[in-house]
């Protein structure tokens, strides 16, 4: 078969799987109440007819903007959709033909970027449902099997966003700290607010013992907290940083499993805020708002070799040049970070693993500086003691090291 022939071939099983025309279309939400907070998630499911003259059914996904108070601080800020869109179209575009450049089949860690429209503020995106893809269900932390697919694939998309930046296709210039290790805000309403709900909880339900825990806590005031937390997220200029995604948690990953129920291949999604930083806060962001806590305490060493074998071993497979970090530097990264980390975990996973779907008020806490808008149940639920106890623990120590 000559070329030309094969050219037709080629356009016209192209042609036969083309949407020709849409006959139906409607919208639905993808998610129920209090899966996300940032936008509105819609499925668009379509009736078309296809090139071949076929009838078949066709989904997408499209993010909408979301409105109120908790929007207007980042729209100030930043364009969040605006920022995503361009991590699809700059970021991810480059990151897949560099994947076919080195052949790698592993596959992409993100969907297909469909569309954009500013005037509506709508994003249209592949809907990884329709490959077999689920997300987890936020209130069940990630085993050990849905940890080492995790942090095997940050490894992999840090590698590739180091090599993108050493070729001059990412610029390190241009993305602001991640909110929680360098925004005030951010600090003091989410951070430092929660963990006042917290420290009431403790109070009301958990105990004496716990009490006087919430009473040495409750000595660090908002300027402490917000000084050590930023601290500990400002690298030196020696320190091997590359973009983060910057929001690495269970709803932000779709997974596919084998026949047993096992995770083969995941994708991220949301891409609205990356940063540029140490991977470690990746994986310190992933490792304690969605992994198991026992998974955690048990497996921290074997997981964090892992990650540093994906990063290290996927730079040498793309043609990364430049110098790569040992697992001494990663460890003395996750170290650095630890604080934060059990910060992050104490204060916010109890209102991410709640079955409730009125644990956050992001109006009201926008509103109030934190003091308002956390639901005091969450933190009096049963199995909170047990979920987080060990780490506020962890939490005292670090915080009388001061």
């Amino acid at each position: 078969m000559d070329k030309e022939i094969f050219e037709v071939v080629l356009n016209k099983s192209a042609q036969d799987s083309k949407i020709k025309r849409i006959i139906e279309m409607k919208s639905e939400s993808a998610l129920p109440t209090g899966e996300n907070f940032t936008s509105t998630i819609l499925k668009i499911t379509l009736k078309v007819v296809l090139g071949n003259g076929r009838i078949a059914t066709k989904t997408f996904i499209a993010k909408k903007g979301y409105t109120g108070e908790a929007a207007e601080q980042p729209r100030k800020e930043n364009s969040l959709f605006r920022t995503e869109v361009s991590v699809y179209t700059n970021v991810l575009r480059e990151m897949g033909y560099l994947m076919e450049e080195f052949g790698d089949t592993e596959g992409p860690l993100w969907c297909e970027f469909i569309h954009y429209s500013r005037a509506d503020s709508i994003i249209i995106l592949e809907d990884l449902k329709a490959s077999g893809f689920n997300t987890v269900k936020r209130t069940e932390p990630q085993d050990l099997d849905h940890a080492r697919l995790t942090l095997r694939s940050l490894g992999r998309y840090h590698a590739m966003a180091k090599v993108l930046e050493e070729r001059g296709l990412i610029s390190k210039d241009g993305y602001k700290p991640h909110p929680f290790l360098g925004d005030g805000i951010y600090i003091r309403n989410f951070l430092y607010g929660s963990l006042q709900t917290l420290f009431k909880g403790m109070r009301k339900s958990w105990g004496e013992e716990w009490a006087e825990y919430a009473d040495k806590l409750s000595q660090m005031s908002c300027e402490e907290l917000s000084k050590r937390i930023t601290e500990s997220g400002n690298f030196d200029d020696n320190t091997f940083k590359c973009l983060n995604h910057g929001d690495c948690w269970s709803n932000n990953m779709m997974f596919k499993h084998n026949w047993e129920g096992k995770p083969i291949e995941m994708r991220f999604v949301d891409f609205q805020i990356p940063h540029y930083n140490s991977p470690c806060v990746d994986v310190t962001s992933y490792i304690y708002s969605s992994v198991k806590a026992s998974v955690r305490h048990q497996n921290l060493k074997s997981l964090i070799e892992l990650y540093h074998e994906s990063l290290t071993s996927s730079l040498d497979r793309f043609g990364y040049k430049g110098s790569k970090p040992s697992l001494e530097d990663i460890n003395n990264a996750m170290e650095r970070l630890l604080f934060f980390g059990t910060c992050f975990f104490t204060a916010c996973v109890p209102c991410a693993l709640t079955e409730r779907t009125d644990a956050l008020d992001l109006d009201k806490i926008f509103k109030t500086n934190g003091e308002e808008g956390y639901n005091l149940s969450v933190y009096c639920e049963d199995g909170v003691v047990e979920t987080i106890g060990e780490d506020l623990k962890a939490l005292v120590k670090l915080f009388e090291k001061r």
